[in-house]
């Protein structure tokens, strides 16, 4: 399952399932290359390796309205 179908709902769309490939091969790659602790994402279109370090480094508050909001539309 792919998290942002689950979230939004519908069907992968054509464009999904490219990146889900390209982001598979490259994680991968990280393997064989011996890179560890990293999350693999796309900036600019291009993959890019992201030391999990960095990404904790970032992290957002929550806002509770929003969460809310997400509450009363699941009920």
């Amino acid at each position: 399952s792919i998290l942002g179908h689950l979230q939004r709902g519908g069907h992968p769309s054509a464009h999904d399932r490219i990146i889900a490939s390209r982001m598979g091969v490259a994680s991968i790659d990280a393997l064989l290359d011996g890179q560890r602790n990293v999350m693999i994402g796309l900036k600019n279109d291009e993959i890019v390796y992201v030391p999990f370090a960095k990404v904790i480094k970032n992290v957002k508050p929550i806002d509770h309205n929003l969460m809310e909001i997400l509450h009363n539309l699941s009920i």
